[in-house]
């Protein structure tokens, strides 16, 4: 199985051309890959499927688990290129015309032509920078002082609830894993605030994290659910690790 994402001119609109067989061992992998995609600012993702010679019930459930994702945000998902045999079981699931999101078309060409969007209008309302310590008792100060720079935002209690509690645990990673010097380090907060959503990204000077959960699917462990926290109270997160050492959690909340 192998993957290659492309994104055209338009940022929104991103190939994915899969090549090999998608079943229950290699669905999770187009899954993951889709999602990445979507949290990089894909708005419609169209799937090559020209070399992919085999999918079964899993591929089914990957294309509905896709419809799920896309629908809320507007966004399309076009398979394009199947050939005979993966034609005849995306016919045979009828999902093509009926899922809202979901659409086929005979190559990737014809596809992207009919995905062309209009200019997105900056939604941009401010932005905020803000920066603290590596020590673990500057924790509750740095989350009151986040939480104050979005009040004029007027965000539901329950929703500043999860943006406290996931910016908490992205702040407590960054001093106790991302700080090498310790107190000396500094924990930078950008608070970018749009029509839409906020997007706040915390950044440290460690030596870079991808995001995998120490505690993996472990329910006992004794650490590791901060990662899982964040990414089950907000709406999109992803981890980068940055040129020269570091690592930028940006967590996205809609409004």
């Amino acid at each position: 199985m192998r993957i290659v994402t492309e994104h055209q001119h338009d940022e929104r609109v991103c190939v994915m051309r899969v090549h090999g067989e998608i079943d229950m061992v290699s669905a999770p992998d187009v899954r993951l890959a889709l999602e990445a995609a979507v949290n990089r600012g894909c708005v419609h993702v169209v799937m090559d499927l020209a070399r992919v010679s085999y999918v079964d019930s899993s591929a089914l459930g990957l294309i509905v688990w896709a419809d799920r994702m896309l629908e809320p945000r507007g966004g399309r998902l076009v398979l394009a290129g199947a050939g005979r045999d993966v034609s005849r079981v995306l016919e045979l699931s009828g999902l093509v015309g009926s899922a809202p999101t979901l659409a086929a078309t005979a190559d990737v060409a014809e596809a992207v032509v009919g995905l062309e969007l209009p200019p997105v209008p900056d939604t941009t309302l401010w932005a905020r920078m803000l920066s603290f310590p590596a020590r673990a008792e500057a924790l509750a100060s740095a989350r009151a002082e986040v939480s104050e720079v979005l009040r004029p935002l007027a965000l539901p209690e329950p929703t500043m609830f999860d943006v406290r509690v996931a910016v908490g645990e992205a702040l407590s990673n960054a001093i106790r894993h991302g700080s090498p010097q310790g107190g000396g380090d500094t924990v930078t907060v950008d608070v970018l605030a749009h029509r839409d959503r906020v997007v706040i990204t915390v950044t440290d000077r460690g030596e870079g994290f991808d995001g995998t959960s120490a505690s993996g699917e472990d329910v006992y462990a004794a650490s590791g659910r901060g990662v899982m926290f964040m990414r089950a109270l907000m709406d999109h997160v992803e981890f980068e690790r940055l040129h020269g050492g570091g690592t930028a959690v940006t967590m996205v909340k809609h409004r």
